[in-house]
């Protein structure tokens, strides 16, 4: 079954407001942090090289980009190409449109004489006087059409039309069908006939909106699972759905996410909310089995059914980011980390204690030289890592009996805050439990953390003598034993 298959006609949206993410402070905090998230909005991506020649002749720079939107519609038509096994042509069978809001004012007619001397290039100064007729200015707008047979015959069967236009300290440039862009919004989602769209956050900067063929659910795949009530259940559901969107609001202290889907009528959304808020459930469950704790994320992702849409929203902190990264899923070079091996951390057995200090949760100051003369335990450790979870009460056990006089057990917390740990203290009632904070990870780096639970025993001289990494039946009892035979030395 080929790609062209599944062509269906459909309406899509998309748009980024570029200039508005960079201006808000969640941008500002990701972009310092982790340089690797804003790259795609701060560097120009990789361009054809005719793309290129014409930025270097025009003076247009991608660093004025402020907006892009574009919106696609497969036509009625466009089952023609799924019939004859190719792409859909623009004009018969797509129709699109397709704007660039740049900061300052754009030089029209110099960007249209470097198009026209292309064609010249190219095609003879025939086509570029054909084309060059086409040329037209009115106040603060300039246009030109590119004809039919200048373009590709296989991309596209209809005239296109370059239109660039002066709005306040703007320059716009739209591309899209000749006839068909006589009103070309000025501002703001460029499609609103899309219910998804116009139901989601008002303040997002960027926005997906695609609008589905209903007889793409009359597929096979979608009805052959009858005879089972629950596919049954979620196969109607699905069938129901007419609209999907996503947005994304970069925010002053949060980076909001919804997802939005539309149905053709409320019986449908409610079946399809049902649905997931029981996937939301079991995902929860899941992540929490056996005596871990789900990521802080998911307690805060809502679900809501309203008339005939079905909502999925949640704020993503910062201190999520932190635990992304706790997790292997982002690292602050951008590069992929590998899991520390044994032939790395073991190269801290038999070295001094790296010097730091850190704060305890109360706010006191650790400083483990204050510690010598004891056996200093250091387990690195977070709230969301279910084996930390497992691992804190037998660490806890192990060391409880010999008095804070002579071993320390200190939980060195990476990347969360004061308010999650406290609330997860609590919750495992662990109030006792010596803290130390460790929000920018530079004390588990000096310690070769990459993986956690990550527990470092440190003798009565300050030298490091085990490391372990990873949870496992009877670590407790372990400890333990490594702990006497360090107070007999």
């Amino acid at each position: 079954m080929s790609s062209s298959d599944f062509l269906f006609s459909f309406l899509l949206f998309f748009q980024v407001q570029i200039e508005s993410i960079k201006e808000s402070g969640f941008y500002k905090i990701l972009a310092e942090k982790y340089p690797q998230v804003s790259q795609g909005l701060s560097q120009a991506p990789k361009m054809e090289p005719e793309i290129e020649e014409l930025l270097k002749a025009t003076g247009l720079d991608f660093d004025d980009l402020a907006q892009i939107s574009l919106t696609i519609e497969g036509l009625d038509g466009i089952s023609n190409a799924s019939q004859e096994g190719r792409s859909p042509k623009i004009g018969s069978e797509l129709d699109f449109l397709f704007t660039g809001n740049f900061k300052g004012e754009l030089n029209a007619m110099k960007i249209f004489a470097f198009m026209l001397d292309k064609i010249d290039e190219e095609k003879g100064k025939e086509y570029r006087d054909k084309v060059e007729k086409t040329l037209s200015k009115d106040g603060k707008s300039a246009s030109l059409i590119m004809p039919s047979d200048l373009l590709d015959q296989v991309f596209s069967d209809t005239d296109l039309l370059f239109l660039i236009s002066q709005e306040g300290n703007y320059s716009k440039i739209s591309v899209g069908l000749s006839g068909k862009m006589d009103s070309v919004p000025s501002s703001g989602d460029q499609n609103s006939s899309l219910a998804c769209v116009n139901a989601m956050a008002k303040d997002r900067q960027i926005t997906l909106g695609i609008k589905v063929d209903p007889a793409l659910w009359e597929r096979p795949e979608f009805n052959s699972q009858q005879q089972n009530p629950l596919l049954a259940g979620l196969a109607n559901s699905v069938k129901g759905i007419r609209e999907f969107g996503l947005s994304v609001s970069f925010r002053e202290e949060s980076l909001g996410l919804e997802i939005c889907v539309n149905c053709k009528d409320t019986q449908s959304a409610l079946g399809l909310w049902t649905v997931a808020q029981g996937g939301l459930g079991m995902a929860q469950l899941a992540m929490a089995q056996e005596g871990g704790q789900a990521p802080a994320i998911l307690s805060r992702v809502k679900t809501q059914a309203e008339e005939k849409n079905v909502f999925v929203r949640v704020d993503i902190l910062e201190e999520d980011f932190d635990e992304f990264e706790g997790m292997g899923l982002l690292s602050q070079s951008g590069e992929s980390q590998e899991p520390d091996s044994k032939k790395d951390f073991n190269s801290l057995i038999g070295s001094k204690v790296p010097d730091f200090k850190a704060k305890l949760l109360d706010g006191s100051p650790f400083d483990p030289a204050e510690h010598k003369g004891k056996v200093l335990i250091l387990d690195f450790w977070a709230t969301w890592c279910g084996p930390c979870v497992k691992a804190l009460p037998e660490l806890i056990d192990a060391t409880s009996g010999f008095g804070d006089d002579r071993v320390q057990l200190v939980a060195v917390n990476q990347g969360e805050g004061k308010k999650a740990i406290s609330q997860f203290l609590k919750k495992e009632k662990l109030n006792g439990l010596k803290v130390a904070l460790d929000r920018d990870r530079q004390v588990g780096g000096a310690f070769k953390v990459k993986g956690i639970p990550h527990t470092v025993i440190i003798d009565r001289k300050g030298v490091i003598r085990h490391v372990h990494v990873g949870f496992s039946s009877g670590m407790g009892d372990r400890l333990r034993t490594e702990v006497m035979k360090l107070l007999t030395e």
